[in-house]
């Protein structure tokens, strides 16, 4: 990362202020500790995990030792080295682990009931967990966890006529407790996910980019759309947007994507407002594009009981809005002021990209594959890694991974053969990994004996990736763990039912059901926003499906328009999500959009309200698939999906006119408004609404057309 990039990662993103110069001795700690932990969930994610809160205890806080230790008490004054204190809040880290196993099975079995040694220890990692947040996610996420906690002391004591120390103590204990150790707190569902997927797919990512998978991205989408008008704006928001899924952070996305494609940008005259504001939107929209959708999906599955492949299947058409969505505006704001792409002799080839690195879509192709035939996460995940290890692997390395996935895939047979027990059965997708395996290999020999040349993955690059893998799981594993306290104390008040019921009493004072229903919607869209500011999209999404989610249940007409209850939760998580996300491009706190200002030296707030512009497809598409579930491929045939998915498109192309005010030449204020009410009817599915959209289309095509026409034989004329 250049000094720029650090710099500006540094302001607006606090997961990037990781101490530098530290001591080799130190260094070395935090490499073999970060190798170890990927190798340990390697290993549990082929051989089975341990007991819930022993995988967790393991995951979370032997990542706030490496937090400890990267990240500085002060960002200002503590990037250098580690002092004393770390030492010794690492130290109480690792100690916590430990002290967590060796307890687990008494907590188990008294179901969750502590004793004195485990209340002191309980409130260590409160503090501790606290203190790691802070310095990580920043000061909104620790805030709203204390802010969460004195709420949950405040309720639990306000039943009690006197308060006495006694009352004080067990108090304390039942909350420490419900926190800390059982699993509806620190050590919950988010927590567990992070400790079982993400951590899994964060390892895979940091795989594919030592195997040269970022550069793939950014020369495919230069080859591709570099030389049409616009041309960097289209790259930077393909680019950005399957960076952005897989790696989680829309800000280090900006900063790091955004300082190829935004002098790029300005350089062809795209002015620095625009080019800061369709990086960071493209950024922000890689967190809801699948299949991996920034890692929160992992836990939208987890909490809702649902297949992690309906989650992708519901995220393809609103995600392909979104980003035509922006592509359109991008090139109708290069047509209007006559910007050209890049010349063609400054770009790479599609025929040279394919041929260099094209053989990194296996490993995603595998992935994909694996999920739809009904494999667990973390299965597809773990294979999908030793799929990229192969496909990729240097000469030394193939020999070492080629014999560890034989042996894995025919673990029980050598074993039999080796202690002289009876041959068990080849377990039934033997072929399915083999062909996993063989593929890869097939490719990677034959580049080789072609001498085709690219990035190779060698014995050092994979210990590298397992030390990135877990580093980079730091902040999110935090982010889990600190929710996990808003979550135990919202379960233990009750207090998410009791802000549902607020604002879904604001609606009520309305007669009509309707009217109800879209203004407590515009209340849960503000909620979502709010909840959502400042915050990483796995915390986003957890914080925003507890306190907001329940606002729409509540509603009589949104449950109807659902059809079922699994259907009408999962609407109102996505719903709540989306716009939590979108609070990165929402100022006053648009991090995402101050990151893409910063780059490229424009005005935040007015970056944040180009982003939003940009984003506007995404804004609405929401309110949609609460009208029509089938937008998210719930109960739709493919007819269905087909004929949503073009109205939409020609929705989307509509908004895109009306928020330009071009299209073949430019638009009038008067037709600009009809585009943009054709755009909400075809969006919105329905046989009349969309005819009358059609309509709107035809009619500003055809007026446009005309008017092109004209100004045409008028320049003839002269």
């Amino acid at each position: 990362m250049s000094k720029q990039e650090s710099g500006t990662a540094e302001k607006y993103d606090r997961e990037s202020t990781t101490r530098v110069n530290i001591a080799k001795p130190v260094a070395l700690t935090i490499s073999i500790l970060a190798i170890a932990l990927s190798l340990f969930h390697l290993y549990t994610s082929y051989a089975g995990s341990l007991v819930d809160i022993k995988q967790r205890s393991i995951h979370l806080y032997t990542l706030m030792t490496l937090g400890f230790l990267m990240y500085p008490f002060i960002r200002k004054k503590g990037s250098n080295g580690v002092p004393l204190y770390d030492y010794i809040t690492a130290g109480l880290s690792l100690f916590v682990a430990i002290y967590m196993l060796a307890t687990a099975e008494r907590i188990i079995q008294s179901g969750g009931q502590i004793n004195d040694m485990d209340f002191y220890v309980g409130i260590l990692i409160i503090l501790l967990l606290f203190d790691i947040t802070r310095r990580v996610t920043g000061w909104g996420l620790a805030l709203l966890g204390l802010g969460f906690l004195i709420y949950g002391f405040y309720v639990k004591l306000s039943v009690y006529p006197e308060l006495t120390m006694p009352v004080l103590v067990n108090v304390s204990k039942q909350i420490i407790a419900q926190l800390v150790f059982i699993t509806e707190g620190v050590l919950g569902t988010a927590i567990g996910v992070s400790a079982s997927y993400i951590i899994l797919f964060i390892l895979f990512g940091a795989f594919l980019g030592r195997s040269g998978m970022g550069k793939l991205f950014n020369d495919l989408a230069l080859a591709v759309a570099g030389h049409t008008k616009g041309g960097p704006a289209k790259v930077a928001v393909i680019a950005s947007g399957f960076l952005g899924s897989i790696n989680g952070s829309a800000i280090a996305n900006v900063v790091t994507t955004g300082t190829f494609t935004i002098p790029l940008m300005k350089k062809i005259g795209y002015k620095k407002n625009f080019a800061g504001a369709v990086e960071s939107a493209a950024s922000v929209g890689g967190q809801i594009l699948p299949p991996i959708m920034g890692a929160a999906a992992f836990i939208m599955a987890e909490n809702l009981n649902m297949a992690y492949t309906k989650i992708i299947m519901a995220g393809i058409i609103p995600a392909l809005l979104f980003y035509v969505g922006i592509l359109l505006q991008v090139h109708f704001r290069a047509a209007k002021r006559g910007l050209k792409g890049l010349p063609k002799s400054e770009l790479p080839s599609l025929k040279e990209v394919i041929a260099e690195r094209g053989h990194l879509i296996v490993p995603m192709l595998t992935l994909l594959y694996l999920l739809f035939s009904g494999k667990t996460p973390f299965y597809a995940a773990f294979w999908s890694i030793i799929a990229t290890i192969v496909i990729a692997g240097s000469k030394r390395m193939l020999p070492v991974i080629v014999a560890i996935s034989l042996f894995l895939i025919f673990q029980p047979q050598l074993s039999a053969l080796i202690t002289g027990n009876s041959m068990p059965n080849v377990r039934s997708d033997w072929w399915e990994l083999l062909l996993i395996l063989v593929i890869p290999l097939a490719i990677n020999l034959g580049r080789k004996l072609m001498n085709i040349t690219g990035d190779e993955v060698g014995i050092t690059d994979c210990l590298r990736a397992l030390e990135d893998g877990a580093k980079t799981t730091v902040p999110v594993a935090i982010a889990c763990g600190a929710v996990g306290i808003v979550v135990g104390i919202a379960s233990l008040t009750g207090v998410a039912l009791e802000i549902a019921n607020s604002i879904v009493s604001i609606g009520s004072a309305v007669d009509s059901p309707l009217i109800q229903l879209l203004i407590t919607l515009v209340l849960t869209m503000i909620t979502s926003i709010i909840l959502g500011m400042g915050l990483p999209s796995i915390p986003t999404y957890i914080i925003t499906s507890t306190m907001a989610a329940p606002i729409l249940l509540q509603l009589p007409l949104y449950r109807e328009l659902a059809g079922s209850t699994e259907t009408a939760t999962f609407v109102a998580h996505m719903f709540v999500f989306y716009f939590g996300i979108f609070a990165n491009i929402t100022p006053p706190v648009a991090l995402a959009a101050f990151a893409g200002a910063g780059v490229a030296g424009g005005d935040p707030n007015k970056t944040g309200f180009q982003a939003m512009k940009l984003a506007i497809a995404g804004f609405i598409v929401p309110f949609m698939f609460v009208f029509s579930h089938e937008m998210l491929m719930i109960d739709a045939t493919i007819m269905n999906i087909l004929l949503i998915t073009i109205t939409s498109l020609i929705g989307v192309f509509l908004l895109s006119i009306m928020t330009e005010g071009y299209l073949r030449t430019s638009i009038p204020g008067w037709l600009r408004m009809l585009a943009g009410a054709g755009a909400l009817l075809l969006i919105y599915p329905g046989l009349v609404t969309d005819l009358i959209g059609l309509s709107v289309f035809v009619l500003i095509l055809v007026t446009n057309l005309r008017k092109t026409d004209e100004i045409q034989q008028h320049r003839s004329a002269l």
